[in-house]
């Protein structure tokens, strides 16, 4: 996947832009010069300086100086943003070549700045695309797959994930994960393995949960435990849930109820409410863990809380039973001081969530 200076990399506190073409090599020295005082003015929170620099040098034909006040102009770092001046600048960086400036190009294009439509943003991330840009293949890609800015192309969308999936870029591997899994889940397993060898955690967990459950992938507990615990140990809480479970099972892995317990800890930590029933069970016949009533009836409340009926009818079933035997064996006043801190811990969560809810607006 290629290094690109786009407007989520200027959330860096030093934005570096080595030359990658000719181009920026052949540019005269003292726009090197002034794009080298832009970019340390930049890095230190000095805009207006880094702006008038990043000009200077991009007036004699720097292109990465000249995304740089693109992108400066854009997010209005130097007191109000300038989509019609980013524009120009980002215009002439990709007049000379330059894919970072083809992809913001796009970027306009796409959220209708400065004049451009979602349509424009097709030919800008057409062109950074043909410079190898794989961001700019998955964004082509989900542009024909919902149909924005232009028509709905399954083929179109198709190819441009395959040409990123075939450069490494691991978003475009489980993307075409994504889209095979209901038609051909053989092949999609194949896209999400090649996703999780390159890193791709969640893609890990969407195999590991294949081979286990697909009637129309084989069967592989080896595999399937060997993927978890990549999830898992990404702090995926789902997938340390499912981790546990193997785990305690002993299914592919080396059987430890200890080390089950632990897993079931991590998830129920993590909110996940299939890891919170597990970790509750686990309290409450002390299998693994130390037994203790009130963590198992707290655990099971924040499940029951969180997730409400699963539609498993068996799981179901399993968390009903395990409440009502805690209820009719546990000393009432135990119980009762796990309601409250069960109560607690929800409200808490509600608030947190209300104010992150209400930071984003």
């Amino acid at each position: 996947m290629c290094t690109v200076f786009t407007t989520a990399a200027l959330s860096l506190a030093t934005p570096i832009l080595a030359p990658t073409s000719a181009l920026a090599s052949e540019t005269p020295i003292s726009s090197n010069g002034n794009y080298s005082k832009a970019i340390k003015a930049y890095g230190q929170g000095d805009f207006a300086n880094a702006l008038v620099f990043a000009k200077l040098a991009g007036n004699g034909g720097h292109t990465q100086a000249q995304v740089l006040a693109g992108h400066i102009l854009i997010r209005g770092e130097t007191g109000s943003t300038d989509p019609i001046g980013a524009k120009a600048w980002f215009l002439k960086a990709a007049n000379l070549g330059q894919s970072d400036a083809m992809y913001a190009l796009g970027e306009l294009s796409l959220a209708s700045k400065a004049g451009l439509t979602p349509a424009d943003a097709i030919f800008w991330l057409g062109q950074a695309a043909d410079k190898g840009r794989t961001d700019a293949m998955l964004r082509l890609g989900n542009m024909y797959h919902k149909g924005q800015g232009t028509r709905v192309d399954m083929f179109k969308s198709r190819k441009f994930f395959v040409k990123a999936a075939n450069l490494g870029e691991v978003k475009a591997l489980r993307k075409l994960g994504d889209l095979d899994i209901d038609t051909d889940p053989v092949s999609a397993l194949a896209w999400y393995e090649k996703a999780a060898d390159l890193g791709d955690d969640t893609a890990a967990h969407i195999a590991a949960i294949m081979y286990m459950e697909y009637y129309e992938v084989k069967p592989n507990a080896m595999r399937a435990a060997q993927l978890l615990a990549q999830a898992a140990n990404a702090g995926i809480p789902a997938a340390q849930a499912d981790y546990g479970l193997v785990v305690y099972q002993g299914n592919g892995v080396t059987k430890s109820a200890q080390k089950a317990a632990e897993w079931f800890k991590f998830a129920a930590e993590g909110g996940d409410p299939e890891g919170r029933f597990l970790y509750a069970f686990t309290l409450a016949k002390g299998d693994g863990v130390a037994q203790n009533y009130e963590d198992a009836y707290y655990w099971l409340l924040r499940a029951q809380q969180d997730s409400g009926p699963s539609n498993i009818k068996e799981y179901d079933q399993s968390r009903a039973e395990l409440k009502q035997r805690l209820e009719d064996n546990v000393d009432p006043y135990i119980l009762t001081r796990a309601r409250n801190r069960a109560s607690a811990s929800a409200s808490a969560s509600a608030s947190a969530s209300a104010s992150k809810i209400s930071s984003v607006q």
